[in-house]
């Protein structure tokens, strides 16, 4: 008996060519497998001969992404869209291909819709924090990053990103009047043990800045 996953899948559309489920497993195999034209034959035939089905055309719309055709993968993610508007893995192949047309607006307009629905994803707020300018946006990336760690503390990668956000603020676009209210918190962080793991250079950017806020007048006030 075979274990080859697509040989079972084969004989089950045989059986039942109109199972949905049997063709999203199909296709979703054949682009693991890195055949996208394939799935984009197979899921344009299914569509054809039995219906619109959203999951299909999100990966249809998945496919057509992997081979370049960006404008195909927007018509088809947008069929999907249309039947199920509130499907995470839908948005969520939706801003992918936003953000491979390099079109950072939309795609961080998806990552919006998709916090509405689930506001304890780590992961989306990590993505929409790329999506935004290092300097010119360094507070709302800062804040993004602050939410994804307090989701998930553990994260080495998330920590790393969010003590070099703050070091992009605290030199570029972060007014002094502002700075009291974030220096706490910043100094707090510098305090993890995940800090003596960042690279020397981050280290020595936090430390000038620490060393800048001691000198400043209200270093107590801040500490308390």
């Amino acid at each position: 008996m075979s274990l080859d996953p697509m040989y079972h899948l084969l004989k089950a559309l045989e059986l039942d060519p109109k199972n949905p489920k049997a063709a999203y497993l199909h296709s979703k195999l054949l682009l693991d497998q890195g055949s996208p034209n394939a799935a984009i034959d197979f899921i344009n035939s299914y569509l054809a001969e039995f219906g619109s089905h959203p999951d299909l055309h999100k990966l249809l719309a998945l496919a057509y992404l992997q081979t370049g055709m960006i404008e195909k993968a927007e018509e088809s993610i947008s069929q999907a869209l249309i039947q199920l508007p509130r499907s995470t893995d839908i948005l969520h192949a939706a801003f992918r291909i936003k953000k491979a047309k390099g079109d950072k607006f939309s795609a961080f307009h998806f990552l919006e819709r998709i916090i509405r629905h689930d506001d304890q994803s780590v992961e989306t707020y990590w993505e929409m924090a790329q999506l935004l300018d290092p300097k010119t946006e360094a507070e709302k990336r800062t804040n993004l990053l602050e939410i994804s760690y307090s989701i998930n503390s553990k994260n080495f990668k998330i920590f790393k990103e969010l003590i070099i956000s703050y070091c992009d603020w605290f030199e570029g676009t972060l007014p002094q009047k502002e700075q009291h209210s974030y220096r706490k918190t910043f100094f707090d962080h510098t305090q993890s043990t995940f800090f003596l793991k960042l690279p020397q250079e981050v280290r020595k950017r936090s430390m000038l800045i620490l060393k800048n806020i001691t000198l400043h007048k209200d270093y107590f006030n801040f500490l308390t």
